[in-house]
């Protein structure tokens, strides 16, 4: 008979066929919406009221599958009405099979949402719009060598007065990958990534060349890591370069009936930060613990650590800090109430230091959601 862990597993794997609505409310309290430093400022709380609805369709056909995804939703803020705004999620990908052996997956998304206010740390609005279109194409096999490739254009775009922070840029991706399965799968990849910020005038480019490997140790046990070395310049000479390791680690075990445990890290560059008129050096490292004390009820916790080194030119735009650390802790339950309708609690506290004690904040929310599925 499947266990609880098992069936874990599987849902995590397989997306549900057909088309799925999940209408759902959410109660946020905030003790800092502003993210302000409470040592100097009085912080500002607020209670956000967030009704919203989330479709997904998921459909295999033979070797062909698409996937889409839509959120809309609304952040109503009781007190702090001027900071109310409407949130966007769209995704869609695909995948064909050419040749009959080779793989092409589509993709696109858009985002819109309020700007994180832990990188402006005033009462200053600026709604952000995120958006993706990509494709990758392989020819992977069982066993044996096989080639990849992809390219992805992104952009970011901010309201006003948070221009300069606007960017697009475009990735490009060659490599080949090698799979067995008493193995698993390793890839050797070659990418560059050029943005460029023209509001303020700059150009990143980034290269790199990295080793992947992927493997599911059991049905319970994956493993993933993505080692590269990195070259990122900038058009402008005061911003400098960065020449160093890339990293994304990540580990996911149900060995343990009911407990899943999680644990991440990465080192990647960003290039659309609010902060740096460059980019920024981020790492981050990720922990988390999932138990299912019944078929109905599960509790969780988790801790995250983000570390962000500035790369910037004053004459561009001045700022307070070139280093910034944040770090989360939270805990969650969640209770289905009917297979259709759950009901979860969230509490989660984060605290941001800076090298120069300017802009440091901590924070407290507390989540109560609702959500029915159809």
């Amino acid at each position: 008979m499947p266990t609880h862990a098992d069936a874990q597993a599987q849902s995590a794997s397989a997306p549900r066929q057909g088309l799925r609505i999940e209408p759902s409310l959410t109660l946020v309290y905030d003790d800092n919406v502003y993210r302000v430093d409470t040592d100097r400022v009085e912080p500002v709380d607020d209670l956000i009221v967030t009704p919203a609805v989330e479709a997904r369709f998921d459909r295999d056909i033979g070797p062909r599958a698409i996937s889409l995804r839509a959120f809309v939703g609304y952040d109503q803020f009781v007190s702090e009405t001027e900071r109310s705004k409407p949130r966007i999620e769209l995704e869609g990908s695909g995948r064909l099979l050419i040749a009959g052996q080779c793989n092409v997956r589509p993709l696109a998304s858009y985002r819109q949402q309020r700007a994180d206010y832990g990188d402006i740390n005033n009462a200053t609005e600026n709604l952000q719009r995120f958006s993706s279109l990509g494709i990758r194409a392989d020819c992977e096999r069982s066993a044996g060598l096989y080639p990849l490739a992809a390219y992805r254009r992104d952009t970011t775009r901010n309201g006003g007065g948070f221009e300069y922070a606007d960017q697009t840029s475009n990735l490009v991706r060659a490599g080949m990958g090698y799979a067995r399965p008493s193995l698993g799968t390793l890839t050797a990849y070659y990418e560059r990534v050029s943005s460029d910020r023209a509001e303020l005038g700059i150009r990143n480019r980034s290269d790199a060349a990295g080793l992947s490997f992927d493997r599911s140790v059991s049905p319970l046990t994956s493993i993933f890591a993505d080692v590269r070395w990195m070259h990122v310049t900038s058009s402008t000479d005061a911003i400098g370069s960065y020449d160093g390791p890339g990293w994304t680690l990540r580990l996911s075990t149900l060995a343990v009936p009911r407990l899943r445990l999680a644990a991440s890290t990465e080192r990647t560059i960003v290039n659309d930060s609010l902060i740096a008129s460059g980019f920024a050096v981020r790492t981050a490292h990720r922990v988390s613990a999932d138990i299912g004390l019944s078929e109905l009820t599960s509790i969780g916790a988790f801790g995250e650590f983000v570390r962000r080194e500035f790369r910037q030119d004053a004459s561009i735009r001045p700022f307070n800090f070139t280093r910034d650390r944040t770090n989360q802790f939270g805990f969650l339950a969640r209770r289905k109430i009917t297979d259709d309708f759950a009901v979860d609690l969230s509490v989660s506290r984060i605290q941001r230091s800076t090298n120069s004690d300017i802009a440091n904040y901590r924070a407290t929310r507390v989540a109560l959601g609702a959500t029915m599925g159809f």
